[in-house]
């Protein structure tokens, strides 16, 4: 038994240490802030330990030494079973008695990539989300679990978009096989960039490009009367469509999603005019001088980009 397996020794600092009862709670409610999944319950789970939340956070003494006996046995490599001991490690660092995890890191030689990423699947945790990002951004990580930090990140109570941002860039995480994650950062993008989104939907399959899109025509029309709705329908009414977007647009707003919405018609009328689509103009007359979704008429004819530049770009 190599010594970092040893409970007493990798706890010499303290070997009847227990959780604290206010830490106990504080994880539980973080738990469920994080839709009952913590990310240490993911890493107990490749380690092939189940039911997470029956074994951390330990509830005393003795339940610390069998969820540490779990992670020894396990048959996942070293490195794996070290940094989540360096996890566990981490939450004793109020015991006063200098840093437990990382003298643990030093002595095991846990590598630096796997702390940082220790680290910052800790914060996620304590629901830290800025301090976890200074760790989980760092170039040289290759990204654990990216699709379900990127989906935390993107559905903060507060909404805080830039945290999903940042990340996003940064790390590029597949979104391939977590429908709900591609599905929460697209909803910031619709928040943040209408045109952004736009390009967004393109770097998807033909089906989900068609969904994304009608996801972002449907969020428009839903956002709350003002200035930022009338921005975000001048956004969309300006986009370069190809002639297969033109059709999905069309659809969505008068026969999908969206055509029951407040201003859906007005919006592909003032797309077609817009875009040259409409030979008669007249029935566009009483439009004059009057607010549609917080736009004055009058004042979006004179803005909306020329005819020539929306079907220039319209390609895909």
């Amino acid at each position: 038994m190599a010594p970092w397996e040893d409970f007493d020794a990798t706890f010499s600092f303290k070997r009847d240490f227990a959780y604290d009862p206010k830490i106990l709670v504080q994880i539980s409610s973080n738990r469920r802030a994080l839709e009952n999944t913590l990310f240490v319950d993911r890493l107990l789970k490749v380690l092939g330990i189940d039911a997470a939340a029956r074994v951390y956070p330990p509830k005393s003494n003795q339940a610390l030494r069998n969820l540490f006996a779990q992670i020894v046995s396990s048959t996942s490599p070293n490195h794996h079973k070290q940094a989540l001991i360096y996890y566990i490690l981490r939450d004793c660092r109020s015991t006063g008695d200098g840093d437990a995890s990382l003298q643990f890191a030093r002595r095991c030689y846990l590598p630096e990539k796997y702390r940082l990423i220790i680290e910052g699947l800790w914060y996620l945790d304590r629901l830290e989300f800025r301090r976890a990002l200074e760790y989980l951004t760092e170039p040289s990580l290759i990204p654990t679990f990216p699709d379900e930090i990127l989906y935390v990140l993107s559905t903060l109570p507060k909404q805080d978009d830039t945290l999903a941002t940042a990340y996003y860039l940064t790390v590029s995480p597949p979104l391939a096989f977590q429908p709900k994650a591609l599905n929460a950062y697209f909803a910031v993008l619709c928040r943040t960039r209408i045109t952004e989104s736009f390009y967004f939907t393109r770097k998807q399959n033909d089906a989900l490009h068609r969904e994304l899109l009608e996801q972002l025509i449907v969020f428009v029309h839903m956002s709350k009367v003002g200035e930022a709705r009338a921005n975000r329908a001048m956004d969309l009414i300006n986009l370069p469509f190809n002639e297969e977007e033109e059709k999905w647009f069309e659809e969505c707003l008068l026969r999908g999603k969206a055509k029951h919405l407040q201003g859906a018609k007005d919006t592909v009328m003032m797309r077609r005019v817009a875009t040259g689509q409409l030979e008669n103009l007249s029935d566009l007359e009483a439009l004059g001088g009057r607010k549609i979704e917080g736009l004055n008429w009058d004042d979006l004819k004179k803005n909306l980009r020329p005819t020539s530049s929306l079907g220039t770009l319209g390609g895909r």
